[in-house]
């Protein structure tokens, strides 16, 4: 089928797109093993990915040292991190292309040894993850339990999401993108499960969601809402937080229309409740019965990009009956670097490369490249159509 749609130009506020492919944050784990900053192979695997009016959102960032996760995941809180970033983005810009910075604390998805002083994991409620997470020199312990924050210290949360904005605006990202899914600190806010609080942040889905809106105002007042974008993600994640369909859905039906009254770039509503994402939680059958993407954008109507493991043929029905503007893939762009290229011209994707979980990853920076930056590139297919049509233009010319 052709892609009319999904390759059709469009604007997300001040960004004039050439299409709609955009490609998704993923968490790689390749940065500098000292500095967690990207370097010259990051540079490489955003060169490979970017496109001219290309819109790429970053792997998630650090806002701050408390919000960190991972190891080798980066931030955008050190010097080094803002200036391996420019290197990212005069790359990414330098072929035409548009790139967003998503800022991701991961709450209770990390651990002591990886924070500042050995401080517990911090959340809206003391509610422990299950499962292990990944330390220093490759070891996996039981996750912790986290501290709850408490309410007068959630300014200061806020201020450590408005610097990192500034931070990224700083360096010369084209905007952000909060990442209030996944189980980590925003969505923690929203979802009944990791939010028992009593006070003003707890209870009720108005009161569940109005940390997250703290945020996203202030980063508006901060950048500007051009440059603010949010990424959403109810239902299953990938870090043991399952949330029920009713209670899903009453929290995109108030998000909808409070997030269309402050402009932002866009909203980019994620979906892990479909094949196969679903079954990496073991579950039986989709979490969702109803379709997540056409419900939220009955209450939402500015620009909407939607995302979760969805087929190309699948994603140009989405845009062609006005459901979304553009539409994020991930495993996609792993081994189709070129992905909206490889669609324009009608080429066949490699479905099965992205799925390799074991190249997600990085673990010894010595094998980074594998599964990163070593995916064969479609430059030289491109060409040779090109060059074929050109000698058959040359020959009927000629005769």
């Amino acid at each position: 089928m052709g892609y009319d749609n999904l390759l059709s130009p469009t604007q997300v506020a001040d960004l004039p797109l050439k299409h709609r492919v955009a490609m998704s944050a993923m968490t790689r784990t390749r940065n500098d093993p000292i500095t967690e900053s990207p370097r010259e192979l990051n540079v490489l695997y955003y060169t490979q990915r970017a496109t001219d009016g290309g819109l790429l959102i970053s792997e998630g960032a650090a806002p701050c040292p408390m919000g960190r996760g991972y190891i080798r995941a980066p931030g955008v809180y050190t010097k080094a991190h803002l200036e391996g970033w420019k290197l990212v983005i005069d790359a990414v810009h330098s072929k035409g292309g548009f790139i967003f910075c998503q800022l991701m604390h991961a709450g209770r998805v990390s651990h002591s040894s990886l924070l500042p002083d050995n401080q517990l994991p911090i959340a809206p409620s003391a509610v422990k993850l299950d499962g292990l997470v990944h330390i220093k020199d490759g070891a996996k312990v039981p996750y912790e339990t986290p501290r709850a924050l408490e309410t007068h210290e959630l300014p200061g949360v806020v201020a450590d999401f408005t610097n990192a904005a500034k931070n990224a605006i700083s360096c010369g990202f084209d905007g952000i993108e909060l990442h209030a899914g996944n189980g980590y600190l925003l969505q923690e806010f929203l979802a009944k499960p990791t939010n028992l609080r009593t006070d003003q942040y707890g209870g009720s889905v108005e009161n569940r969601c109005r940390f997250v809106l703290e945020v996203v105002d202030a980063c508006v007042e901060a950048i500007g809402s051009k440059k603010v974008g949010i990424k959403l993600q109810q239902g299953v994640t990938f870090s043991g937080l399952l949330e029920t369909e009713e209670d899903s859905f009453l929290q995109m039906a108030y998000l909808g229309p409070e997030l269309e009254k402050r402009n932002l770039a866009y909203v980019c509503q994620s979906s892990l409740n479909g094949d196969p994402y679903y079954k990496m939680s073991q579950l039986t059958k989709p979490n969702f019965e109803a379709d997540p993407y056409r419900f939220f954008r009955s209450h939402y109507k500015g620009t909407l990009m939607i995302n979760g493991g969805l087929s190309p043929d699948k994603a140009e029905e989405y845009v062609a009956d006005g459901t979304a503007d553009l539409v994020a893939f991930g495993v996609l762009f792993l081994a189709n670097a070129n992905l909206p290229a490889l669609l324009a011209s009608g080429q066949v994707l490699d479905l099965a490369s992205g799925w390799k979980v074991q190249l997600w990853y990085g673990k010894n920076p010595a094998d980074d490249p594998v599964g990163y930056t070593d995916w064969p590139l479609v430059d030289a297919v491109i060409s040779t159509i090109k060059s074929a049509a050109t000698a058959v233009k040359e020959t009927v010319v000629g005769a």
